[in-house]
């Protein structure tokens, strides 16, 4: 049996009861180096992978006869890890939802997502700009290379009047979240894992 748990933002105090639950009672936790280190409180095995296709190749092989956990940050229907793994393993699998970075974001500032356009930057900085021209308010999952620093530039090459917060290292103690207009962030250094929230003016 193959569990895929989220854990939330990734302070231990945002896991939900029923994913700690799962992730006791498993003969073992698998997950990306950065995910597994958040779980040092639980003492079950844990082993590190190193890509998505490490992680098919593990549960084919394990998953029949062990029940291995899947650790995943957020919320892994959410631009998570299950659609992925339900495409590529046949065998069993249950989701156990995580609290969203979004959700943690948005109720730190108390605003309301709810007609918000969600995205998640992988190599696509055209529809970035489409989408935040399109609707008032547009929240984002930022990486490596499309991170804060380069959307700011964008939003403010392309002269969008709007407002931007960032969110980054949510939940833990070195939480920073960073408000104001795009041009005031052009060269701030922000984590590749953080949040961006648009919201235009008028």
């Amino acid at each position: 049996m193959v569990y895929i748990v989220g854990i939330g933002p990734g302070s231990k105090d945002y896991i939900l009861p029923k994913a700690i639950e799962i992730l006791k009672k498993s003969n073992e936790i698998i997950g990306f180096n950065r995910v597994i280190n958040d779980l040092n409180f639980i003492n079950t095995k844990k082993t590190i992978m190193n890509s998505l296709k490490e992680i098919i190749e593990y549960i084919e092989a394990n998953g029949q006869d062990n029940v291995i956990s899947l650790v995943a940050s957020g919320d892994p229907t959410f631009f998570g890890i299950s659609e992925y793994i339900r495409k590529n393993y046949q065998g069993n699998i249950e989701v156990v939802p995580g609290l969203s970075s979004f959700q943690y974001l948005t109720s730190k500032l108390n605003k309301s997502w709810s007609y918000a356009f969600t995205g998640s930057i992988h190599g696509r900085k055209e529809e970035f700009i489409a989408k935040v021209k399109e609707n008032k308010l547009s929240i984002w999952l930022t990486d490596n290379k499309n991170n804060c620093t380069f959307l700011c530039n964008l939003l403010n090459e392309n002269n969008i009047e709007c407002n931007v917060i960032i969110g980054e290292y949510l939940s833990y103690e070195n939480e920073r979240i960073l408000q104001g207009k795009p041009k005031e962030f052009l060269c701030e250094k922000v984590s590749n894992m953080a949040i961006l929230i648009v919201e235009k003016e008028g």
